[in-house]
């Protein structure tokens, strides 16, 4: 599988501006890719919804790369929409996860959750492929976000073991540094809260196995375009991780490193990159430094429109001015920090307005087509179901009996049916009145119901009769089970429904013979039950059923 397919295209993409663009992410030329795919799009004129849906997935790809959240969010929405419309589930799921990625950098959390969750649905086959990979990685960040850390350790784990699962088996560092960054947000957390760190050691274990994989020549695989990435992520996640443990000297080493990969492109690494300044300078109680640098964190997140970082500075911002007493200065980062959440869930509700707006419309064109199918299949479900109890009428009994009846004769499979009647089911009504009868009847359906195999048939045939259909079953392993529903009834609190209520039932059971009609099994399943029936009690024979001598 090519990495463009895991953007959503094909392996079969012609020659021409698409596979172009691909070339071009492929060399790291974002702007150039850019361009290419917009021309694709142009080229499809409205009239190409498969071409129009692959060029927005690579636009919305190359503007995450750059970092144009916005409108990243808004293609890769309409990618999806119209992959959704072609019915190309791959096609969908790929550009779910860019919506769910540049939703989560904006701070939208819900919608991230919601768009990876449905990626991951849709990316599940048999033999595990690299994007659910992605979709794994990229849902594991948006729990992550969202402040469930232990969530998205949990996804992040589990895209790594997809990866190792495919094949070829793809790289896990991509699944492997976001767990070094969920962990270190994780640690932020605990600072903010208890006021210190209480163990590196998961994030140093994280952070030595992703050098050993760079080490081994195994780094970004899935996406086109994020190679450069790494060579800032890597150093800056060891400079956060060295200066935790208070190794000054390669906390900032790794720092420069990471600064000198940084390309001319503003993104959202260079927010992360005075991140790590910043720490260090905290790790040396240098707090204008510390304040200057945050300060530089937070406003290159809002060029970048990484919500998501800028609301970390505040957060960070809020703690160093707690740490000097300076406490006006905190309450004020802190009602700063509150407007910018309240306008990210403005902004994410629009959003969601505008997506809903959008799915009404989509559907209203299919609105009576699915309307007519929900009608059908209502009416053969009520067909087919007894109105009071809710389990399988005579119609539907009769099919199925029929149908293994037919297995029996051609294939030999064993068969057997019990008839079960309730016991003076008559003076039950006649002395609780109809509403409390009704009730035992859908009471008698349920318990029987719960007591038989997942294979087995329950229905109502007439009256207070039933019928069970033990398809695959020879009398002998049918009567323990018709035992256990016997024992259940009789055992059921009745006087919960009635006072002084009390219910029994008999049960004949009857094996399928040569030549057997359901007439004649039913017949000799009646007989049967006829005579288990306590003799103090008499019953009338079930409609159609062939009269006693």
């Amino acid at each position: 599988m090519t990495r463009h397919t895991i953007l959503g295209d094909s392996d079969d993409t012609p020659d021409g501006d698409l596979a172009a663009a691909y070339a071009a992410l492929e060399q790291g030329q974002v702007h150039e890719a850019y361009d290419l795919a917009a021309a694709a799009l142009s080229a499809a004129n409205g009239d190409n919804l498969r071409l129009e849906a692959r060029a927005l997935a690579c636009l919305a790809h190359c503007d995450r790369i750059h970092s144009r959240l916005r409108r990243a969010s808004g293609t890769s929405r309409r990618a999806a929409q119209l992959f959704e419309q072609l019915g190309d589930a791959q096609g969908e799921a790929n550009a779910l996860t860019t919506l769910a990625h540049v939703c989560m950098l904006l701070g939208r959390n819900d919608e991230a959750v919601e768009a990876a969750l449905l990626s991951v649905q849709l990316c599940k086959t048999k033999q595990p492929q690299p994007p659910a990979v992605l979709a794994l990685n990229c849902l594991g960040l948006a729990y992550s976000w969202g402040g469930d850390h232990a969530r998205g350790d949990a996804a992040l784990e589990l895209a790594v073991d997809t990866a190792r699962r495919c094949e070829p088996a793809v790289s896990v560092f991509q699944p492997r540094i976001n767990q070094v960054w969920v962990e270190a947000s994780r640690l932020i957390d605990e600072r903010f809260h208890t006021g210190t760190m209480r163990s590196l050691a998961r994030l140093a274990s994280l952070v030595a196995e992703c050098r050993e994989l760079e080490r081994a020549g195994i780094g970004f695989e899935l996406l086109p375009g994020l190679q450069a990435f790494r060579a800032v992520i890597s150093p800056a996640s060891c400079a956060l991780l060295a200066t935790w443990q208070g190794d000054a000297g390669l906390a900032q080493t790794e720092f420069e490193a990471a600064r000198r990969a940084l390309g001319t492109t503003v993104t959202w690494l260079d927010a992360f990159v005075r991140w790590c300044a910043a720490e260090m300078a905290w790790a040396r109680q240098d707090w204008a430094a510390t304040q200057l640098e945050l300060e530089r964190m937070r406003d290159l997140a809002l060029s970048v429109e990484h919500e998501q970082l800028a609301c970390r500075a505040h957060l960070l911002l809020i703690q160093v001015f707690e740490l000097q007493g300076r406490h006006a200065d905190a309450l004020r980062e802190n009602r700063i920090l509150r407007q910018r959440e309240q306008r990210v869930v403005a902004d994410s509700l629009s959003h969601r307005e505008a997506l809903v707006s959008w799915r009404l419309g989509a559907r209203q064109s299919e609105r009576h087509l699915q309307q007519a199918l929900v009608a059908s299949r209502q009416f053969e479900r009520w067909s087919l179901e007894d109105a009071l109890t809710g389990i399988a009428n005579r119609r539907h009994l009769e099919q199925v009996l029929d149908e293994a009846l037919r297995l029996h004769a051609s294939a030999g499979q064993p068969l057997a049916v019990a008839l079960l009647d309730i016991d003076q089911f008559k003076s039950i009504n006649d002395r609780f009145t109809h509403e409390v009868g009704d009730r035992v009847l859908k009471t008698v359906a349920g318990i029987m119901s719960s007591q038989l195999r997942e294979r087995d048939l329950p229905a109502r045939w007439a009256g207070d009769e039933f019928v069970i259909v033990f398809a695959n079953a020879t009398a002998g392993s049918a009567a323990q089970v018709c035992e256990r529903v016997r024992a259940a009834i009789t055992s059921f609190d009745w006087e919960s429904i009635a006072a002084g209520l009390r219910v029994s039932v008999s049960i004949g059971l009857a094996e399928a013979m040569s030549g057997d009609t359901a007439a004649s099994l039913l017949h000799r399943s009646d007989t049967s039950m006829y005579r288990v029936k306590p003799r103090s009690l008499t019953r009338r024979s079930p409609p159609d059923a062939p009269q006693r001598p």
